[in-house]
């Protein structure tokens, strides 16, 4: 994949997600009672925290997929990418190899002996683990069961890209989401002004172009690789 289609990729994720938030916009503009205006402000709300979730999960599962299929080794990767790749090994290592078969030589039978036998055989493979192609399971990106400012930093950390931009508007999506959940769950009748719509429009956008940005600038200058050290 070129830089050029990935950039296009996450260019057409925006337009494609946010449409329908638009399209209600205009709508809304043809409404000329204050009241009614304020009262379908609240599917605005509904839509634009779905396609909020929605594109974020999307654009970090694709950058996730652009990094696989490059098919740089795990010694060439960067520590965060490696750290998604093998975070199997390191559930099978704390927690047993009931389900991941990166051990396939028997556990001795003392109970107490298997963690040490988990990280010795680490260190046995750690060789040949590093030579292979990074492959980060698509299910290291979690939005969980909503796509909180904590979450959403969450999984740009796996990645190892800068989540500090999603704190100036933390508060911001923190109201937008409970007020979606409240509207949701039929717990808020009360209409939307658009003054508060607008604040948490202008978060989620602004958020979103980061994410863009971002992603496109780790993928061209393929941030997804360990730093070269030089020595002199």
């Amino acid at each position: 994949m070129t830089t050029e289609e990935f950039a296009t990729e996450l260019y057409r994720a925006y337009d494609q997600h946010f449409d329908e938030v638009r399209r209600l916009k205009n709508f809304l503009a043809k409404e000329r009672n204050q009241d009614l205006q304020d009262e379908y402000r609240k599917t605005l709300i509904m839509a634009l925290y779905a396609h909020f979730e929605g594109f974020c999960v999307f654009v970090l599962q694709h950058y996730l997929l652009a990094v696989n299929q490059v098919g740089i080794d795990c010694r060439r990767a960067a520590p965060a990418i490696v750290a998604g790749a093998w975070e199997p090994v390191f559930n099978a290592m704390e927690h047993g190899d009931e389900k991941c078969r990166v051990f396939a030589s028997s556990l001795p039978n003392d109970a107490g002996l298997h963690r040490h036998w988990r990280r010795r055989h680490f260190v046995d493979e750690i060789d040949a683990m590093l030579a292979r192609p990074v492959s980060i399971p698509e299910d290291a990106i979690d939005a969980e069961s909503n796509l909180k400012p904590a979450v959403l930093q969450r999984n740009l950390f796996i990645l190892g890209l800068d989540h500090r931009f999603v704190e100036p508007h933390a508060g911001a999506i923190h109201n937008l989401l409970g007020r979606r959940n409240r509207i949701a769950h039929g717990d808020d009748r009360r209409g939307v002004p658009a003054i508060e719509y607008e604040g948490y429009e202008s978060s989620v956008f602004e958020i979103c172009f980061r994410l863009i940005e971002f992603l496109a600038d780790a993928f061209m200058n393929a941030g997804y690789e360990r730093p070269v050290r030089y020595e002199g």
